[in-house]
């Protein structure tokens, strides 16, 4: 009996405390499983909308030569995937407008300048012409009034001798008669002056304006001659700097219309990525946010890329993108760019995570 009692309190000493370790255990694989679900939320906040990687081309800036009136290749210096330094001839171009207006502008300076020359020459002419009336009428009324102020003196002197003489009244009037006339003649001589300075004053005036307006004309048809031969210089395209010649869309002796592309240049390295994101897969992402660039295969270190740009409407994937050559895959383009420095090869895919 006493061993049956000790069988049943072991038993049940036994029992209870397997239960109390199950218990613990239990608690704490549901804080566990709490815990986790709080962590998994917490990281869905975080990370809600992004995705992992995307992929894209890394490309570079390009610059493409043309010129806004119709012109006429000379001679192509390059050619495509061709390496060009600074100072490298790339296109001689012409064009027969150019030269014409350049014709014409230096013929319509050259006119102007002799017109304005002959134009003060003429003033000049007039105003010594002027002068040279003047002088012949100033001696004409000086050499009078000369000689009627001797007549008139005389006239005086023998009026003063014959004083007391009878009659003497009708010599005193021959003499305001002829002090009338020399006051007269000298009124004539100071308004033939006046005359001529005012003349002379406004030729030289006439003379000022149409020097004025000759030299205006001149600077203007001097500035337009400038421009063109600046454009003329320009038909002669030389590099300003390095790069690879992208294509090459003429031929000698070949004419071009306004502003058709003749040759697209790029950099030698890629400087931006041009990414694709599936429109299925909502992408946050914003302008300024720093990324990672690496090589498709996932090997070597990867670059900092800079979002600069986030397209607003849905495009076609590149088709070296697509899955399955027959179905097209669309989505949201993303522009990033990336340091001129990196190992990537131009047209390269590449992986982009954030």
């Amino acid at each position: 009996m006493n061993k049956l009692s000790d069988m049943l309190e072991n038993f049940w000493n036994t029992h209870k405390s397997n239960a109390g370790v199950a218990y613990v255990y239990g608690h704490k694989l549901s804080l566990a499983w709490i815990l986790c679900v709080i962590i998994a939320i917490i990281l869905g906040y975080m990370y809600q909308g992004k995705i992992a990687t995307f992929q894209g081309v890394a490309e570079a800036a390009e610059t493409t030569i043309s010129v806004p009136s119709p012109t006429e290749v000379v001679k192509v210096h390059v050619m495509p995937g061709q390496a060009i330094n600074a100072g490298d001839t790339i296109v001689e171009l012409n064009r027969p407008d150019l030269t014409l207006r350049i014709a014409e502008v230096t013929r319509e300076l050259d006119a102007s300048e002799g017109r304005s020359n002959l134009s003060a020459a003429d003033i000049d002419q007039k105003v010594a012409a002027v002068k040279a009336d003047l002088a012949t009428k100033t001696l004409t009324l000086k050499s009078e009034i000369n000689r009627l102020e001797t007549e008139y003196k005389k006239n005086k002197e023998i009026a003063a001798k014959l004083k007391s003489l009878k009659g003497s009244n009708a010599d005193s009037d021959g003499n305001d008669a002829m002090a009338m006339q020399i006051k007269s003649l000298k009124n004539e001589l100071a308004v033939a002056n006046a005359n001529a300075n005012e003349q002379i004053k406004l030729l030289r005036s006439s003379n000022r304006l149409q020097k004025d307006a000759g030299k205006s004309e001149v600077e203007n048809l001097q500035k337009e001659l400038e421009e063109l031969k600046k454009q003329q210089e320009e038909l002669t395209q030389i590099a300003k700097e390095s790069w690879v010649v992208g294509s090459v869309n003429v031929h000698d002796g070949e004419k071009v219309s306004s502003f058709a592309p003749i040759v697209t240049l790029t950099h030698k390295s890629p400087t931006l990525v041009r990414g694709y994101i599936h429109e299925r897969m909502y992408q946050r992402m914003d302008v300024g946010e720093t990324v990672k660039v690496r090589a498709l295969g996932g090997t070597g270190k990867p670059i900092k890329g800079k979002v600069v740009g986030l397209s607003s409407r849905i495009v076609e994937f590149p088709v070296r993108m697509w899955k399955m050559p027959e179905m097209p895959i669309h989505g949201r383009e993303v522009i990033i760019t990336i340091p001129a420095e990196n190992s990537f090869l131009l047209g390269e895919m590449v992986t982009i995570s954030e």
